[in-house]
């Protein structure tokens, strides 16, 4: 017996978050901005709205790098989540891009990984119980950040927010900020800070951790301090109230194609 029929939503263009490894953003191709951040397309990319409070700078170009050609000479470089680190940093060192982070690195350019790439840039990572999945139980890491990765079955999955402690380096103006975010991971990293750096290298297993109000404009303004460039100069918009206005757009077609009432009472359990 066929149930009744709530309504049929027509293909709707909006510019909403899209599912890990299927975003059109990873396929935008333009020149750099007047600041440039690269994010390192690792295959098994996860979480990479952590990035998305960059993108409402009008002349702050987010380029997502799969190839050493297409690096350049960014003015930040972000390794971002994982569904398989050791994986993805075995990727990174045979593309060669792992080598060119650590050069950037020695050249004191900002590098910031986030969850999995975080791990990556510490002295090791071991699975012993192939956690992964990988023939791998232990690889070394990039060896930038002072600390040691061991996976174990206790996934951590938390909500968290607080403020910064004194954050040095380039980014010093983080310094008793309020954050706010998840974590979503398998491993301990001894006992990581919330923000852990070395030089102009920083990890966190944070996501979001650029969300916060006037996070990413401490990041973008001490990289035009750095390139001797006004913040002021680049331009901005709401980039909250773009992205209501694009789930608003979302819901209006939701509401014009179903027959809502229908919707209710099957919620009800009426039908």
């Amino acid at each position: 017996m066929q149930g009744p029929v709530a309504g049929v939503i027509p293909y709707t263009r909006v510019d909403i978050d899209d599912e890990d490894s299927l975003s059109e953003r990873f396929e935008r191709k333009g020149g750099a901005g007047l600041i440039d951040i690269a994010a390192i397309r690792l295959p098994r990319i996860s979480n990479f709205t952590d990035l998305s409070p960059f993108e409402r700078y009008e002349d702050v170009s987010l380029r997502y790098v799969s190839s050493l050609k297409d690096l350049g000479e960014p003015d930040m470089i972000i390794i971002p989540g994982t569904k398989s680190t050791i994986e993805d940093l075995k990727w990174l060192r045979q593309s060669g891009l792992e080598a060119a982070v650590m050069k950037a690195a020695a050249r004191k350019t900002p590098v910031f990984g986030i969850c999995g790439g975080f791990q990556m840039l510490g002295k090791s990572i071991k699975d012993p119980e192939h956690l992964e999945a990988s023939e791998v139980s232990e690889i070394a890491g990039m060896g930038i950040l002072d600390t040691e990765t061991c996976f174990c079955e206790e996934k951590t999955q938390t909500r968290t927010s607080g403020r910064f402690g004194s954050v040095e380096g380039i980014f010093q103006g983080l310094s008793g900020m309020y954050y706010e975010g998840y974590e979503i991971h398998m491993g301990r990293s001894g006992e990581a800070d919330v923000l852990t750096r070395k030089g102009s290298v920083y990890g966190s297993y944070i996501h979001g951790i650029f969300d916060a109000p006037g996070i990413s404009d401490v990041i973008v303004r001490a990289l035009c301090e750095r390139k001797g460039i006004a913040f002021e100069s680049l331009g901005s918009f709401d980039l909250k109230a773009y992205k209501d206005n694009q789930y608003d757009i979302l819901a209006g077609a939701v509401r014009k194609g179903l027959d809502m009432d229908l919707v209710y009472r099957i919620i009800n359990r009426e039908v």
